[in-house]
């Protein structure tokens, strides 16, 4: 997950990218393909509860998934302000280096240096 020149670097970090939506993809399916083997199992329709029950189990399924998602989404935008922070720092040791170099050296007989 570096930000330096190497080659293996960006392809690295667009691999560690995709992993936590795949992540979440991936559980989401596997919830959802639990839901309904138990719903099969159980002989029970969602659509024939009464309109209020109805909310309550749509409430209680999505709560999980939301949940999963909002976590995943913390780990990922920590992964970002982290990238973020190297490359500012990257950035901030480019703009010494160019300062030192843009610098002319000081004449034997200067005091202003």
């Amino acid at each position: 997950m570096s930000l330096s020149s190497d080659p293996i670097g960006p392809i690295d970090d667009a691999r560690e990218r995709r992993r936590l939506p795949l992540i979440g993809l991936v559980l989401t399916a596997a919830y959802l393909a639990g839901l309904v083997l138990y719903l099969v199992i159980q002989g029970q329709n969602p659509a024939d509860l009464p309109l209020n029950e109805l909310g309550d189990f749509l409430g209680g399924v999505a709560s999980p998934l939301a949940f999963l998602w909002l976590v995943l989404g913390y780990f990922q935008q920590g992964r970002e302000i982290r990238l973020s922070s190297k490359a500012l720092q990257l950035q901030a040791k480019e703009m010494r280096a160019s300062r030192g170099a843009a610098d002319p050296p000081s004449a034997p007989g200067d005091k202003s240096g």
